[in-house]
């Protein structure tokens, strides 16, 4: 049977057809991330003077939005210009958090602790995100860039000329911090180790090995103190222009660190990159020592040198701050890299284009065995946030599309959490809820790490809701062995997820097989229970749940539970005297949508679906049905972006529907 084609569809379909390709099976392990900023109270919270009550409110309230639009991993910023976020002795309370550094929150509580335990209940990953050097992002009146390097050499031999402030009426020198920060801030207790460049900013010097010690020292209490699932830094090294080493007189700040602690370097370039390898290096050794599950990633500038790859060209984090990415990958001191290609796909791939970016940094990191998570920029896509060159609507689902069509690329990290939900990021959350994240997924497997398989939940029940039939409890027990992999410490980690399986089948379908197909996954939690809305189907629903380990590795299923068959609604309202073909919903859609009709009479119906070229693409349903509403689910995965029609043929009548399918 042929269809008139309209000159209207023809073009649409045209054009659709050369904007999008086939979709792939979606992905049932894909690492799906967001930067949660604190600093200068970016996403949260949202004023440190919020009473501690709507400060929690809002952090849960953010999670389940996270998770509504399928986030599995956040990386959560607690450590912005060497304060804490988190209980510590080492650094001051966060002002962003409290309203003032150093004063703790009233009622206490630890946002850290309670993150934690809120990130895994919904089954996602909790990043701990620090910045590793800055100090200052402002420098308060009374703390200057004013040096003596010959009284400092003198005076503290053995610690370097470092910056610190100074009266020079005879030249004498003495050590003061700032009284703009808080006692245990580092600029009072280590005045000697900041870097202030262009009376802007202050950081810690990454020559000094007071500084990389410290750091460690920082860090490796989070990950001693705290079930994190990862310790995560974004690319503040070296400063950024316009505060970089090459600026006005920066250059010849570390000039006597250099000379005191050289390591064999004669080039200065070379020996910044170096420090800066050292630190990464001891601390992944020290967490590999505590506990080796932790993940441990780095989010660099997105050039990494200007002309690699070839037509890549602009500033590079290699030169200018001094963050060497591909030694790191080469040396195996990460877990993942997620490289910050905040640009769009360029037509001609030079300049700073996404895909060939993406593409370059994933097979530098494949080539040493890690993973890729690149980093997209969100923000530009809001013209609330970003007053440069803006994205286009569909920029970062192009985006999306091509890291999920490249092996070596296994997750999208999105800057910023807020970006997802405002309004002006153009109904992105929708994207991710309907489309791209439609299906759930686990984070990928790092067979560098334990890939021992839990053990399986026990006493699984399913209980039909006594008041909605379309809805099902779900309950199970933890493994009785809770210990799934001891550390050299003595650490012991214990922490499941649990993967919940349905299956939409008319006989009890494999297990095995049924969890080989992401579309049979249905919700990831860190809770024994689970509450699922079931839509209308032809056949019997069954379940499964399996656990999972702190690395995605599943256990054995549990028994496959029979669960029922759940009706549309519209079957209880009275039979129409003849055939009715509803239009299908949603629509448009991807790449599922469901299809229902209501039969006078019990007979031989046939739900089909053609192109606008009149050819038959899928056969929706075939076979005897009886008489009431009936609801088919439609996948289109195969299919390409386009307007296509849908015929119901009953009893000798034929009826036809359009709907939209966009990739």
């Amino acid at each position: 049977m042929k269809f008139r084609l309209t000159l209207v569809f023809l073009l649409l379909l045209t054009l659709s057809s050369q904007i999008s390709a086939q979709a792939p099976e979606p992905p049932k392990y894909e690492f799906r991330a967001t930067w949660m900023a604190t600093v200068v109270n970016l996403d949260w919270p949202a004023s440190g003077s919020l009473p501690v009550r709507f400060q929690k409110q809002s952090l849960t309230d953010r999670l389940d939005d996270m998770k509504e639009v399928g986030i599995n991993a956040l990386f959560f910023q607690i450590r912005t210009e060497g304060d804490a976020l988190y209980a510590s002795d080492l650094e001051p309370w966060s002002r962003y958090l409290t309203g003032e550094e150093g004063k703790a929150p009233d009622p206490y509580w630890d946002p850290l602790e309670f993150v934690i335990e809120e990130a895994h209940k919904r089954g996602m990953e909790l990043h701990a995100w620090l910045n590793p050097y800055r100090a200052m992002r402002s420098i308060p009146g009374d703390f200057t860039q004013k040096i003596n390097f010959e009284s400092i050499e003198n005076e503290y031999e053995g610690l370097g000329p470092f910056l610190q402030r100074y009266e020079s009426d005879n030249d004498e020198f003495k050590a003061k911090g700032t009284s703009a920060r808080d006692s245990l801030h580092v600029a009072n207790k280590h005045p000697e180790w900041l870097m202030v460049m262009n009376d802007a900013i202050a950081i810690m010097n990454p020559g000094i090995p007071e500084v990389i010690d410290y750091n460690v020292q920082v860090v490796m209490d989070v990950v001693n103190r705290y079930d994190i699932d990862g310790i995560h830094f974004d690319d503040y090294f070296y400063p950024y222009p316009p505060n970089n080493m090459a600026s006005n007189d920066n250059e010849a700040l570390d000039d006597s660190t250099f000379a005191r602690y050289p390591r064999g370097f004669d080039n200065k370039g070379d020996w910044r990159r170096n420090n800066i390898d050292i630190f990464v290096e001891a601390l992944h050794d020290s967490i590999q020592q505590v506990k080796p599950w932790v993940k441990f990633g780095i989010s660099p500038f997105g050039i990494w040198k200007s002309g690699v790859p070839s037509g890549i060209s602009g500033m590079d984090a290699y030169s200018v701050i001094y963050g060497d990415a591909v030694a790191w990958l080469e040396e195996q001191t990460i877990d993942y890299i997620t490289p910050q290609l905040y640009w769009a796909i360029s037509r001609f791939g030079t300049g700073q284009d996404y895909k060939k970016l993406a593409d370059w940094w994933a097979s530098k990191a494949s080539e040493y065995g890690l993973h890729t998570y690149p980093g997209h920029g969100l923000y530009r896509a809001s013209s609330s946030t970003f007053s440069g060159t803006l994205f286009a609507a569909n920029e970062i689902p192009r985006q999306v599309r091509h890291n999920r069509g490249n092996d070596q690329i296994t997750g999208s990290v999105f800057f910023r959490s807020s970006n997802i939900t405002t309004y002006s990021s153009k109904g992105f959350a929708d994207s991710l809820k309907t489309n791209f994240y439609r299906y759930p997924a686990l984070q990928p497997t790092m067979d560098w790490k334990d890939t021992t398989a839990p053990a399986t939940p026990e006493i699984f029940l399913v209980e039909r809701d006594s008041e909605a039939q379309n809805k099902f409890h779900l309950s199970w027990d933890r493994p009785s062995n809770d210990v799934i992999t001891k550390s050299a410490s003595a650490h012991q980690d214990t922490l499941l997820k649990y993967a919940i399986y349905r299956v939409d089948a008319a006989e009890k379908p494999s297990a095995a097989e049924a969890m080989n197909s992401p579309r049979n996954l249905i919700a990831v939690t860190g809770q024994t229970s689970y509450s699922d809305t079931a839509p209308p189907s032809e056949h019997t629903y069954w379940y499964f749940v399996t656990s999972a380990s702190r690395n995605n590795v599943e256990s054995e299923p549990t028994e496959v539970v029979e669960a029922g068959v759940v009706v549309s609604n519209e079957e209880s309202r009275e039979i129409p005297s003849e055939i009715v073909l509803n239009q299908n919903y949603p629509n448009p859609f991807n790449p599922e949508t469901s299809i229902s009709f209501t039969l006078p009479e019990s007979g031989e119906a046939n739900l089909l679906v053609y192109n606008l070229l009149g050819q038959q693409v899928a056969t929706v349903h075939q076979g005897m049905l009886n008489a009431g509403t009936h609801t088919f689910r439609f996948d289109a995965s195969g299919l390409s972006t386009g307007v296509y029609v849908y015929q119901l043929r009953y009893e000798g009548t034929t009826l036809n529907r359009k709907m939209m399918l966009i990739k």
